[in-house]
């Protein structure tokens, strides 16, 4: 019991006197916060075909910060040059002959990181 009150004491004079810290919680992991750049290295084109309904959204880059530039209606065969698995989100994007497409969207993606951070 002295133990207990010993160790109350201690964490209310630190308390007080300011020497306690709580660390702050680490946000939840959310969307990618940038577009990075990537670049295409695949020599051969792979056609697959969207299979998002109606549309999937084609992004600037492979990240949801990067803008989208267009849409690819479903069904419509895309040719992919590589894909990148975007570490801070853990999502696979796939570089195709319209720009980016998150993996999620296709038919199949290629799933070998073939592209390459600048």
């Amino acid at each position: 019991m002295k133990r207990l009150a010993g160790m109350v004491a201690l964490v209310a004079v630190l308390i007080v006197g300011g020497g306690w810290a709580v660390p702050a919680q680490a946000a939840p992991i959310a969307a990618a916060a940038n577009c990075p750049t990537v670049r295409a290295l695949g020599s051969t084109a792979t056609p697959t075909w969207v299979a998002k309904s109606p549309r999937a959204p084609v992004w600037s880059g492979p990240a949801s910060a990067c803008d989208v530039i267009d849409y690819v209606d479903f069904h419509t065969v895309v040719y992919m040059w590589c894909s990148w698995l975007n570490p801070s989100t853990g999502n696979w994007w796939t570089y195709t002959n319209w720009g980016w497409i998150y993996n999620g969207n296709l038919a199949g993606g290629l799933d070998d990181d073939r592209c390459r951070t600048w």
